[in-house]
């Protein structure tokens, strides 16, 4: 065996050869920003070196964060897309093999956003798109270079694209030129070259002699020159080149990192561009059609010691031919985003400072607005200038200028003001751009701008702004879940554009954009298709594009990581919808209530990834954890539901240990299980050889699974098709694989898939045979590789019931087609005992354990599966004596309580630890957090177990509890108490406050935890309320209105004088009140000779006074309100009182 020490710096030397590769790559689209300042955090510094080690930065990254609020900035915004480098990158060669399948993938969106529907995102978009160029001699032709999913071809300007680039292993295309004398030659760049075709994208060519393709371009420009249209101009890293030939071979002109070119509108021997040296960049024009270069420095930006301006944009006008517009971006006297705003009217000899302020950059304020940051005041400092830049000048009227950043900015007056049409978080204004705009172009009237939500068009000088985009499917998702019972039912976090989510055909164009930001997370409820759970928690879909969908706050979310193989799931158990499994940070999480609270299961000492749970016996469970970037990947094994762990890392795997891993279960053998090893970079093959392994015993001993076909693989994820022959899936950088038992080798399954495709998940649909890939560039499905048989898996709301609950919803979550299906259920003990639908409803009368089974049948086969003791029917009641009281203070670690109940909602009671309880202590609390949920009018509950009240005339029965509020403006939270004596059948309220009258402190306008003293103990008299000997539930009813967090402990029932039958309880008399409830008049039948009646209201008032003679009584209560009255009765000195309802 090798030294640890040796494996440890192999793979660092492995991963730093690697990110010098990548780095061209990924610093086409953003420079490094100035990391001179003393006191950015050391990750900052770290992240910034010339050979940065991941792990290294990660980890202190992550150590800063813990300590200080994250704020977003430049730095922070650049470590996602340097992580997304990483993990999105590989230089795997494509693979040339035929798939023995002749099964075709077909595109299933997003292509485009619903952008009017209610719900949709603040900041909707759905691809990433750096780049739209419209040709000259057709303008009905445009092209359009994507981040994620190549290039694009439209040919009705801009209604409908499609992809021209499926045949070739390129994602990311920044510059884009079309031959101007035949729009179907064009140029675009791409995985360190030029590619050219000559068909409008039907076939390329890599372009270049030898000297050219030798090098690794990172290309920001491409230009033709305007009267000779074999010559060829390009901007690279690698220098400033020219091809005489329409790229046969190319000279170079000049060396260094040029960044724009720029064509004189009048003189096609006039040239201008900008090159980048160090932290300054350089204007160069040339008269002599490129042969040699001039730079002018008169009035160019000119960084002093410190400071930098690495990027700057140019732009020309038709309207005044001299004049040049220079955008430049960087940092200087104590601020950064805008540098300035610099103009020449003599072809670039001398240029004048415009805008904005007396200086450049400098902090922002109203007189020096900085049109990089991400208000529309100007007046944030920052920005992401070294990401998204883009500069336009009208072809008519040269004082107007556009800016691209975060935000669209306009100027009329030639740059010395500029105005912010609609922020990029306002998509309801006409002028509307989605966020970080790479290119702006003029092309005639007709307006473009390509950013990170897609392409969008204007043609009344950017007054109106329409997006133009159907057909491009580029969406990046970083998360991928699609409906097991409504298959059409999908939504994934992604890159740029929050959440993009389908619910069958209700969205324009099918797909829309919801939340915000960069997502990561997308599941759909197996078993409540309209559920649904995102980055911003649970969603209820409305079905309808006019009416939004409801969320629902989730108590824990699963771990999420832009990192290959550190994210979490959620993880259902396949026997319940409403339980499920997540990896939330280092423990392993349960919720039995739909996420609106979690138990844990195990807290191991590394953060928690994929999480499996056996089919066919789901107390076996398998977990991969992950320790740090170079730390070791573990798999482990439970089969007794989490209570005992078994290390089951298999050991023969060539020393790679830090690689993470994805699990996969057999459906119907919980210890056969498939893992793939999923590296978090692609610069090198990691685990070349040692790709797949598959145990058969648990995970005791493991088969090496790998294939040389897998040898040019970077996996992603792995997937097992239920009732198959051990048929596995695995998701790559690059394609599909499947393999099964009887197969002695993998075999690609990547036809109509364009070559590198990322995939982030397979997601079968086993209703209609198909399989889903969640990619970069956009989803896709296929048919299953191979037909299978069914598999049976029964499924239900919930395994156990009591009076209250006493209906099971079942749900057949089997893999079985649809079209082909029957179902056959039995339910000894239950009502009905069988049946032949899909998801029957089942009641169950008496308390007990109950078994289930069901036989699921289609075109492949049967299945049969049987669960013993399936339901549990309890009904348990806790007495109240003068010695017992109930006590809950919420401590135990199981939310809710046991035998309480938190029935579903749009928001829901969780737990939470508080620094500071009604003792001053930490205390573990029950809590709503109205602070962050907006249902303004919705209710929450939170219901007690069965408590059996002390009886007697004397007794007194108190609830007791301790709860603090604070408020929050003018908002009124509320709190509602109410008992019920039919099992919740009715609810009668005992208690109710709201807003000022429920505060205990001070109103905070901000979220609010309890401070010592900002507790209050409130009590209420149960035997007041007539309901001594009674059986009770109590529900403590939490009302929305957006205001602050409501806390609440110590939940007590307890009774007092409590007397025994013995100890003369009996008053010797019968005496019957009917009906009851009653609407108004009601009767009193009693074998006592003489009886006084007296009637009370709940406030005490005398309502009706009436004497019994002769056993029986009518009385009338019609005139009364409805609710709740006291019946006293007296006899012989004896006195009872009986709860009367009035309705």
């Amino acid at each position: 065996m090798r030294p640890f020490f040796c494996l440890n710096y192999m793979k660092k030397v492995l991963f730093l050869l690697f990110i010098t590769f990548q780095l061209s790559v990924f610093s086409q689209v953003e420079m490094r920003y100035n990391s001179s300042i003393e006191d950015l955090p050391n990750w900052v510094k770290l992240m910034y070196t010339e050979n940065p080690d991941a792990g290294e930065v990660i980890e202190s990254y992550t150590n800063y964060y813990q300590k200080n609020e994250l704020v977003k900035n430049k730095h922070t915004q650049y470590y996602k897309r340097w992580l997304r480098g990483i993990s999105r990158f590989s230089d795997a060669k494509p693979n040339t093999t035929i798939s023995k399948n002749s099964n075709q993938w077909e595109c299933i969106g997003p292509w485009d956003f619903d952008k009017e529907a209610a719900s949709r995102s603040y900041a909707p978009g759905s691809a990433h798109v750096y780049t739209v160029e419209q040709a000259v001699s057709n303008p009905n032709i445009l092209y359009a270079g994507s981040a994620t999913a190549g290039a694009w071809k439209t040919i009705d300007k801009g209604a409908n694209w499609n992809l021209i680039t499926e045949d070739l292993a390129l994602n990311g295309v920044y510059a884009i030129e079309i031959d101007f004398t035949n729009p179907e030659i064009i140029y675009i760049s791409g995985n360190g070259g030029i590619y050219k075709s000559n068909d409008g994208g039907g076939n390329w060519t890599i372009i270049g002699d030898a000297a050219f393709t030798n090098l690794s371009h990172s290309t920001k420009d491409i230009k033709l020159k305007p009267t000779n249209n074999m010559e060829l101009f390009v901007a690279s890293d690698e220098g400033l080149y020219n091809s005489l030939d329409g790229g046969l071979n190319f000279t170079q002109v000049m060396s260094g990192e040029f960044l724009e070119i720029e064509f004189h509108p009048n003189s096609a021997d006039t040239m201008y561009f900008v090159r980048e040296n160090g932290d300054k960049t350089e204007f160069y024009r040339s008269d002599d059609g490129g042969i040699t270069l001039i730079n002018f420095t008169n009035g160019w930006p000119n960084p002093g010691v410190g400071d930098d301006q690495k990027r700057t944009e140019i732009a020309v006008s038709p309207a005044a031919p001299d004049k040049i517009v220079a955008l430049a971006t960087g940092e200087a006297n104590g601020g950064s985003g805008l540098y300035g705003i610099y103009i020449s009217d003599d072809k670039g000899e001398n240029w004048t400072f415009q805008c904005c302020g007396p200086q450049p950059a400098g902090a922002p304020d109203t007189n020096n607005i900085n049109m990089m940051g991400w208000q529309p005041t100007g007046l944030d400092d920052g920005g992401q200038y070294y990401y998204d830049l883009a500069l336009a000048v009208n072809p008519t009227n040269a004082d107007i200028i556009h800016v691209g950043g975060v935000n669209h900015w306009i100027s009329f007056d030639n740059g010395v003001s500029f105005s912010c049409p609609s922020k990029w978080s306002t998509p309801h204004k006409k002028g509307y751009v989605h966020a970080d705009i790479h290119d702006i172009n003029y092309f005639g009237n007709d307006l473009w701008f390509a950013c990170d939500g897609g392409i969008f068009y204007s043609d009344n000088t950017g007054d109106s702004i329409y997006k133009k985009q159907y057909g491009i499917a580029g969406t990046d998702f970083w998360g991928f879940g699609a409906g097991f019972k409504d298959g059409e039912v999908m939504l994934g976090g992604t890159y740029h554009n929050g959440t993009l989510l389908k619910d069958g055909n209700t969205y324009t164009n099918d797909w829309l954009c919801t939340d915000g930001g960069d997502g990561i997370r997308g599941f759909v409820n197996f078993g409540s298709p309209r559920v649904a759970y995102s980055d911003y928690g649970g969603k209820t879909l409305s079905g309808d594009r006019t009416i939004d969908i409801s969320t629902f706050s989730l108590d824990k979310k699963p771990n999420a990581s832009y990192i290959i193989g550190e994210s979490s799931q959620m993880e259902f158990d396949p026997r319940c919808y409403n339980w499920n499994y997540i990896g939330n940070d280092t423990s392993l999480w349960l919720s039995k209530n739909n996420g609106a609270s979690y138990s844990a299961v195990h807290h191991f000492n590394e953060k928690v990834t994929s999480v499996e749970v056996a089919w066919s016996n789901p107390d076996v469970i398998y977990v991969a954890t992950w320790e740090s970037w170079w730390g070791d990947k573990k798999i482990y094994q439970t089969n007794d539901a989490g209570q005992t762990w078994t290390d089951i890392t298999p050991t023969n795997i060539n020393g790679q240990a830090w690689i993470p891993y994805d699990i996969s279960i057999s459906s119907n053998d919980a210890n056969a299980l498939w893992i793939a090893r999923c590296s978090m970079y692609g610069g090198v093959q990691d685990a070349q050889g040692y790709e797949v392994f598959k145990s058969s015993n648990g995970g005791t001993t493991w088969d090496n699974w790998s294939t040389p076909n897998l040898d040019n693989i970077n996996a992603t994820n792995i997937e097992h098709q239920r009732g198959s022959d051990g048929g596995v899936y695995i998701g790559t950088r690059d394609a599909v694989y499947y393999r099964k038992n009887t197969m002695s080798d993998w075999d690609i399954y990547d036809d109509n898939l364009p070559k590198s495709t990322f995939s982030t998940q397979l997601v079968p649909y086993y209703r209609e045979g198909l399989i889903r890939n969640g990619t970069n560039r956009s989803a896709y499905e296929i048919d299953l590789y191979e037909n299978s048989p069914p598999s049976a898996q029964i499924a239900a709301n919930k395994l156990s019931i009591n009076c209250m609950n006493d209906t099971v919803q079942f749900v057949d979550h089997s893999a079985v087609r649809l079209s082909s299906a029957s179902w056959q259920w039995t339910f000894p003990g239950g009502t009905p005992s069988t049946s032949i639908l899909e998801d029957p409803i089942i009641v169950y009368g008496t308390p007990g354990s109950y078994a289930v089974t069901l036989t699921v049948t289609d075109a492949f086969g049967t299945s049969t599966q049987t669960y013993i003791d399936f339901i549990t029917y309890t009904d348990s009641v806790f007495p109240i004596t003068n010695s017992t009281a109930l006590q809950e203070g919420f401590e135990t670690g199981n939310f809710p309580p046991t035998s309480w109940e938190t029935p579903s909602a749009s928001f829901s009671w969780q737990s939470i630890v508080v620094d500071t309880g009604i003792n001053c202590q930490p205390n573990t609390v029950a809590y709503v957090n109205h602070y962050y949920i907006e249902q303004n009018g919705k209710e929450a509950n939170l219901i007690s177990n069965k408590v059996k009240l002390g009886g007697g005339s004397t007794a007194q029965n108190w609830l007791t509890y301790d709860y603090a509020y604070c408020g929050f403006g003018s908002s009124e939270d509320g709190l509602r108490i109410e008992f019920s004596t039919d099992c919740g059948t009715t609810w009668d309220s005992i208690y109710g406050a709201r807003g000022a009258d429920l505060q205990t402190t001070g109103v905070v306008n901000s979220a609010w935890y309890p401070t010592c003293g900002s507790w209050a103990t409130d009590s209420i008299n149960l035997s007041n309320w007539a309901l001594n000997g009674d059986t009770i539930m109590v529900n403590f009813v939490a009302i929305n209105d957006y205001g602050n967090r409501f806390f609440m402990d110590n939940v007590n029932i307890n009774g007092q004088n409590i007397l025994s039958i013995e100890e003369g309880e009996n008053t010797n008399f019968y005496t019957s009140i009917y009906p009851n409830p009653t609407k108004g008049i009601f009767s009193i039948r009693t074998d006592a000779s003489h009886m006084e009646v007296e009637v009370y209201s709940t406030l005490g008032r005398l309502i009706a006074k009436e004497i019994i003679s002769g056993g029986l009584q009518q009385i009338n209560l019609s005139k009364e309100p409805k609710g709740i009255y006291f019946v006293k009765l007296v006899h012989n000195k004896k006195t009872e009182q009986r709860k009367l309802i009035l309705q």
